[in-house]
């Protein structure tokens, strides 16, 4: 997939929620007080920066003139950069669903798949189906002749289906980690340090959060199925007799041994290709917070 992905999808609605710092052509909110314009960034793009971690501000290439919804803009979010250019298609540009988003992505692949994946997931509808189909391929053979419906929506599908699979892989993995911990609890007794009906209790959890990981993947979820993963992980540490259900052990102390999630996902920035089969040797480090679960789904404008 190299390193570059380029995306065309459709504007369903876009609202006057946003402004262009006309001093230094910066993205800013409908409050932001000194000369501005409007700017109408549309349901795509606002999701998207929604979904970002830690991006840099917006800065227009090209600024919003007479059509509010005709511009182009630029930022970063770690390893990746982004590229948005927002084009009337058809009907002159007097309807919402007339516009359309190019997306560009620079970047490991881990990271434009995880970001595509999400935002496909908060849009009510399929980004690469277009309102206006005909009007649509024109557009696209004009701007873009190597590119056409087909393969826009190949794009899409293939960045999407990398990070099921690699879901569907941390998955297994800890599947088979909960087998080999309910081994290790069987021919084991329970010690001074270490309780086996505990165990069972915390591995009677972890094969319940399995199954809402399944659920959260299938419900194309990401968010959910990371938080069952880390309290499956929490679940593995406190079952295995190796790592305790220690009897005179805080639940602080437990929290303590949980490994990061993050280095077994694919949005990790620091580490963008993980080899999954080396989970059983991550050390354990801190427990980092729960990723919070945000409806980012935007209500359509009447045409």
């Amino acid at each position: 997939m190299g390193q570059t992905s380029i995306l065309v999808c459709q504007v369903r609605s876009a609202k006057a929620e946003h402004k262009m710092d006309e001093t230094n052509f910066l993205l800013r909110t409908k409050h932001f007080p000194s000369a501005s314009k409007v700017v109408y960034l549309g349901n795509v793009t606002s999701t998207l920066i929604s979904l970002l971690e830690n991006p840099e501000t917006p800065i227009f290439t090209v600024a919003p003139s007479y059509n509010e919804q005709k511009w182009s803009l630029e930022t970063t979010s770690g390893q990746m950069k982004i590229k948005i250019t927002s084009d009337s298609y058809w009907g002159l540009g007097l309807f919402n669903s007339g516009y359309l988003n190019t997306i560009t992505l620079e970047g490991p692949i881990n990271l434009r798949s995880r970001i595509v994946y999400d935002l496909t997931s908060s849009l009510p509808y399929k980004p690469w189906e277009f309102k206006h189909l005909s009007s649509a391929r024109k557009w696209i053979s004009r701007k873009y002749p190597d590119l056409d419906e087909k393969k826009n929506q190949n794009s899409w599908l293939e960045l999407i289906d990398y990070s099921t699979q690699r879901f569907k892989e941390i998955i297994q993995v800890m599947k088979e980690a909960i087998e080999k911990v309910s081994q290790k609890v069987k021919i084991n007794h329970s010690t001074e340090y270490w309780n086996k009906q505990k165990a069972g209790v915390s591995l009677a959890a972890a094969e319940f959060d399995l199954e809402l990981a399944k659920g959260a993947l299938a419900d194309n979820n990401a968010p959910a199925v990371e938080r069952a993963i880390a309290r499956i992980e929490a679940s593995l540490i406190e079952a295995d007799p190796e790592t305790g259900v220690h009897g005179n052990e805080s639940q602080e102390d437990l929290e303590k041994e949980r490994i990061v999630i993050s280095e077994i996902t694919m949005d990790s920035q620091d580490n963008p290709e993980v080899d999954i089969d080396s989970i059983n040797q991550i050390d354990s480090v801190p427990l980092i917070e729960d990723i919070p679960l945000i409806d980012l789904t935007f209500e359509s404008e009447q045409e």
